[in-house]
């Protein structure tokens, strides 16, 4: 089973982990995020996309597990005090940190994805005078925007994200599979190939000789393109199937696309970096969890 695979500790760490894990007097430093209305959320689920039960699956219960897993993981060491974001980021690098940079990935990719929903039925939200024309330049119109989205994270066969992101050349879609990154200096993580279309001759793994060793400069993202994630949606079965179905994938897909919060979209949009597009000049600023 996949969830289960991505936090499988290594095996020759088994013991000592659990170990951990019993110990009384463990820190249990990273903890479940409270989101907004999070007590209505509970009792209520999320109307118009999320029952109670599919809520509790998606958030409380699978955010819960792989907080347990990072706490785990990095307890007793130096990354036990560093919140997701920036362990997906210092970790990205070092194949002895994989377990450690998927958990991390999972717990700052779901959260992102649960923070982007407008999860109060009595606000509508939509998309103000100050993104839209930026949403025009990439993709001619909100429509067109929506339906290239969704069509992209239907094609997924498989589990990941699909994220709507902001480069110095405007608005792209990008796809990550598994607990691939976007974030800016994780991109070696971005894992944005379905590795079922891979070939044994194209994979390089983790500690084959074409491997990317940690100690390796440190360089800009593949292509020299920097990005700041503005949404995502969470594709991963678990989050969509007990409400929708095993041919529900759609309709979760369209559902969700309606209870976007466009307001926390837009306090992620660099304007420094949709201006250097005109100027011809690049900026980097990127958002703050």
């Amino acid at each position: 089973m996949i969830i289960r695979s991505l936090t499988r500790r290594p095996g020759a760490l088994q013991s000592l982990a659990q170990s951990a894990c019993r110990a009384p007097h463990a820190r249990r430093i990273h903890q479940v995020p409270t989101l907004l209305n999070h007590t209505e959320l509970q009792e209520n689920g999320i109307p118009g996309l999320f029952s109670r039960k599919q809520f509790e699956i998606a958030y409380t219960q699978y955010q819960g597990h792989i907080i347990n897993a990072l706490n785990t993981s990095t307890s007793g060491s130096a990354y036990q005090d560093k919140d997701p974001k920036s362990l997906v980021v210092e970790v990205a690098r070092d194949p002895m940190m994989a377990y450690t940079f998927n958990v991390a990935s999972m717990a700052f990719n779901n959260h992102f994805f649960f923070r982007g929903i407008n999860t109060n039925p009595n606000v509508s939200s939509t998309p103000s005078d100050e993104i839209l024309p930026l949403i025009n330049r990439s993709f001619t119109s909100l429509e067109s925007l929506q339906e290239t989205f969704i069509l992209s994270a239907d094609s997924m066969f498989g589990p990941g994200f699909t994220w709507l992101v902001q480069t110095n050349d405007g608005l792209k879609i990008l796809n990550t599979y598994i607990a691939g990154s976007p974030l800016p200096g994780a991109h070696y993580r971005k894992q944005s190939a379905d590795l079922n279309t891979e070939s044994p001759q194209s994979y390089a793994g983790a500690f084959g000789p074409n491997s990317r060793n940690k100690d390796v400069k440190k360089q800009k993202a593949l292509g020299g393109v920097d990005v700041t994630p503005l949404l995502c949606v969470n594709t991963w079965e678990h989050v969509w199937l007990h409400d929708y179905g095993v041919a529900g994938k759609m309709d979760f897909l369209q559902k969700w696309w309606n209870k976007i919060d466009w307001a926390q979209v837009e306090q992620y949009v660099s304007k420094e970096k949709d201006q250097s597009r005109s100027a011809g000049q690049g900026f980097r600023q990127f958002y703050s969890s």
